[in-house]
C-alpha cells in the first residue's frame, strides 16, 4: 500500500449519532495525504453501515470491526497498530475539526524537529452542537528541558484533549500507548513529554463534544475496561495509575539522580491532583 504522511485513527463504539458529522469534517480537511482507520468495537447500532458507506465513497478510509467488545483501550491502540503514516492522530467519533487543523499541525511538525505533538485550541459543544462557551487550552512546552516539560504536563494539564493532537509515529512507537488504568491519556501525554516538545496552535480548530455521560466515573471506567470494575479492583485504580507514572520515568530516565527527583515530584503531584479519585472510590465504598 502506498505510504501516506498522516494516519487518523478513529476508535468507535455505537457512534451512529455523530459519526457522519465527524467523518465529514475529517474528509473536508485541506490536507489530503492521509488515511483514516476506523476500528469498530462491536457496535450494535448503525455504525457499521455508516462506515461501510463512507469507505466505499472514499478509498482513504479503512474499516475494521471486532465482533466482541474489547474495551476502549484496546480499540484506541488498535488504530495505531494498523497505521502507516509518519504522523498519527486519534479522532473521536463525536468531535469535529476545522479544515485547516491537520495542515496546521503538519506544518509545525515539519519545521520543528523537537516537537513530537502538535494540537490547537479547542472549544466545547453540547450534544446538539451548541457552544458551551468553554475554551480548552493546554501547554506549549517548546524550549523547555525534559523535566520542566513533565512538570508542565503534570501541573498545567487541565484537560487531556491534546492526546487528540497530531503525533510523530516514531515517538508513539517508543511508548506503551494506552494501558488499562485510570488516567491513561494523561500518562501517555506525560510519556510523550519525556520524548519531545508540545506545540499549540492558538486558533480554535477542534470542537470537543461533551456527551450526557461526561463526568461519570462509572461510565469512564466502563469504557476503559469494557466491563464494570468493582471491589478490590476499583480500590487499586488510583495506585495503579501512580505506579504506571513511575514506570514511565524508569523506562526513559537513565540518570539515577534525575530519575529519583522526577519520581518524587511526580508522585507528589499525582497524590495532590488526583486525590479526587481516591476520595470518590472511598465514598463509593462507604455507600456500598
Amino acid at each position: 500500500m502506498e505510504e501516506v504522511k498522516v494516519s487518523i485513527g478513529m476508535p468507535v463504539y455505537n457512534g451512529e449519532k455523530y459519526l457522519s458529522n465527524a467523518l465529514g469534517s475529517l474528509l473536508k480537511q485541506d490536507f489530503k495525504d492521509f488515511e483514516l482507520i476506523i476500528s469498530d468495537n462491536a457496535s450494535m447500532d448503525d455504525t457499521q453501515r455508516i462506515c461501510l458507506d463512507y469507505s466505499e465513497r472514499d478509498k482513504r478510509i479503512r474499516y475494521y470491526r471486532s465482533e466482541i467488545n474489547k474495551g476502549s483501550i484496546w480499540n484506541f491502540n488498535q488504530t495505531f497498530m494498523l497505521s502507516q503514516g509518519k504522523y498519527f492522530m486519534w479522532a473521536s467519533c463525536h468531535d469535529a475539526w476545522e479544515p485547516g487543523y491537520i495542515s496546521g499541525c503538519v506544518e509545525i511538525l515539519e519545521q520543528e524537529s523537537a516537537v513530537v505533538l502538535c494540537y490547537s485550541l479547542a472549544d466545547c459543544i453540547d450534544a446538539d452542537g451548541n457552544s458551551l462557551n468553554l475554551i480548552l487550552r493546554g501547554p506549549d512546552s517548546r524550549g523547555l528541558d525534559r523535566v520542566s516539560r513533565c512538570h508542565v504536563i503534570l501541573w498545567g494539564m487541565q484537560y487531556a484533549y491534546p492526546i487528540y493532537g497530531l503525533i510523530r509515529a516514531e515517538a508513539l512507537k517508543k511508548t506503551k500507548l494506552f494501558s488499562e488504568i485510570a488516567g491513561s491519556d494523561n500518562i501517555l501525554l506525560f510519556e510523550l513529554s519525556l520524548l519531545g516538545e508540545f506545540a499549540q496552535i492558538t486558533e480554535r480548530l477542534v470542537h470537543i463534544r461533551r456527551l450526557p455521560d461526561y463526568g461519570s466515573w462509572d461510565a469512564y471506567v466502563g469504557k476503559i475496561f469494557g466491563r464494570p470494575i468493582k471491589g478490590l479492583q476499583r480500590r487499586w485504580l488510583f495506585w495503579g495509575m501512580l505506579f504506571e507514572y513511575l514506570c514511565v520515568i524508569n523506562r526513559h530516565i537513565r540518570n539515577i539522580f534525575a530519575r529519583f527527583f522526577l519520581m518524587f515530584s511526580t508522585a507528589s503531584c499525582v497524590l495532590v491532583r488526583y486525590r479526587w479519585i481516591r476520595q470518590g472510590i472511598s465514598k463509593r465504598k462507604q455507600g456500598g
